[in-house]
């Protein structure tokens, strides 16, 4: 899948001092304050184990070149190229005089926000506000719809928290949704949110139709104002709704970034407002995460709400390391625009690969995810999501927390797969292709050690699904 080249550094100043610091920055590897700062400011998702040096989706703080990374659903290690341009960024901030340091960040800042309106298409039609992370960015835009009507309530419509994430609920209900201060609320009335069911007990997805009727269904029941959450890539790929309930206020969750420009330029259009990361298929470090907003819709009235960006946490280290990441993601968002064209065979060609290897083991059920929808990229499958056989009972598939050993017994392998999600009765594991994989080329060898790595801890479980 991902192969990193050997030119971890290339591009970045040999010998770039940091102000102040007395020392000289020959890589980023070596300057541990940067590496520091990249995985800070944001949730407890971030946080490194001292012992083994990764987050807890076992990706590592620096490059991982030797790793096979089909992990960009949930998340993946940061890529060399990537990891130098943040550190040349981390070290123009800190380096020099004038203007002052936070001028330089807030600099870098409003650099960032115009790269990504810039992607979008969007120049005129949206302003970007960066958060720490995708979920983070969820709360900003519940936050934004709540100022809209000052103490009055509404009800989030979200699809179930297996296809999002379990502190979608609560971000989605202007509620904190990390650490001791967890379902606070930040808004002047108590939150409510109604789960939407995407699949059936037997792991089948529902088709757009009836999952179109169960939002609708929601929305007319609710007693305040129905906010839906139009997701744009689950978990496993689909997109719920793709026809939001008429008159519904919408927020559309886009933060796989498995979405074309085109599509985002078009949610917009509609007056609803966007969450975007670069952390899932762009495979930038976890996490960032950005509301694009339509400019006529909120800039006044959030000024006259009091909604302002000082309101939110804002404070200079946490705000250094969202905008280190977002330079990171940029650099493959980037480099992965005049590639963007060839993404769409390359999926093709993956689905067929996926599925040739998936029947091959018995042990392996593969679910259905996006059904391909037209000729564009993102039109295509990219998340193959797949189920296991219980060693003892072939009968039976294995629960989201059965698979656990496993999906960490594949991490210890050099293995990243997408952490597992509830699929009904049992869960699944996933596979994601990323724009990474299309920018280093894509190599039959990665998905063989892929599969041969499924195949040895199927065929001899090592790990147990009870542990």
């Amino acid at each position: 899948m991902l192969h990193e080249g050997n030119d971890l550094f290339q591009g970045y100043p040999a010998n770039h001092r940091l102000g102040g610091r007395g020392r000289a920055l020959v890589s980023p590897r070596e300057d541990p304050d940067f590496v520091a700062t990249l995985v800070s400011g944001g949730d407890s998702r971030l946080a490194v184990d001292i012992r083994t040096g990764l987050n807890r989706y076992h990706c590592p703080t620096l490059p991982a070149p030797d790793l096979i990374c089909a992990s960009s659903c949930t998340a993946t290690p940061i890529h060399a190229r990537s990891f130098a341009r943040a550190g040349a960024a981390f070290a123009a901030i800190f380096g020099g005089a004038s203007p002052s340091r936070a001028q330089r960040l807030a600099a870098h800042a409003r650099g960032v926000e115009a790269r990504l309106v810039a992607h979008f298409g969007v120049i005129n039609l949206a302003d970007a506000i960066l958060r720490p992370s995708g979920t983070d960015a969820l709360l900003t835009a519940a936050m934004l719809v709540a100022a809209e009507r000052p103490g009055k309530s509404f009800t989030a419509i979200i699809p179930s928290a297996s296809e999002t994430g379990t502190g979608v609920p609560l971000a989605a209900s202007c509620r904190h949704f990390d650490g001791p201060t967890s379902g606070k609320s930040l808004a002047d009335f108590a939150g409510n949110t109604v789960e939407v069911p995407l699949r059936r007990e037997d792991g089948t997805a529902l088709s757009d139709d009836d999952v179109n009727d169960a939002y609708a269904a929601a929305a007319a029941i609710v007693r305040d104002r129905p906010v839906v959450y139009l997701t744009h890539s689950t978990k496993t790929g689909l997109i719920a709704p793709v026809a939001p309930p008429p008159g519904a206020d919408v927020i559309v969750d886009a933060c796989q970034g498995r979405i074309d420009p085109l599509q985002v330029a078009a949610y917009l259009r509609c007056g609803w407002l966007v969450v975007v990361t670069g952390s899932k298929f762009f495979g930038g470090p976890a996490f960032s995460g950005a509301v694009l907003y339509p400019r006529g819709r909120i800039a006044g009235r959030r000024r006259r709400h009091g909604v302002t960006r000082s309101e939110w946490p804002n404070r200079e280290a946490t705000k250094l390391a969202m905008v280190l990441r977002w330079i990171a993601a940029l650099d493959v968002i980037e480099a992965f625009e005049p590639m963007a064209a060839n993404m769409a065979a390359f999926l093709k060609d993956l689905a067929k690969a996926v599925d040739v290897e998936f029947s091959a083991n018995p042990s392996l059920v593969p679910i259905a995810g996006l059904q391909p929808r037209g000729p564009g990229w993102a039109d295509q499958p990219s998340i193959f999501t797949f189920g296991v056989r219980d060693p003892s009972d072939h009968h039976r598939l294995l629960s989201a927390a059965e698979l656990r050993p496993l999906y960490e017994h594949l991490a210890r392998e050099g293995v990243l797969l997408g952490q597992p999600v509830g699929l009904g009765s049992f869960g699944g594991l996933r596979i994601a292709a990323s724009a990474r994989d299309v920018l280093e080329g894509y190599r039959d060898s990665g998905l063989i050690r892929l599969f041969d790595a499924l195949e040895n801890a199927t065929a001899r479980p090592t790990w147990h699904p009870k542990q």
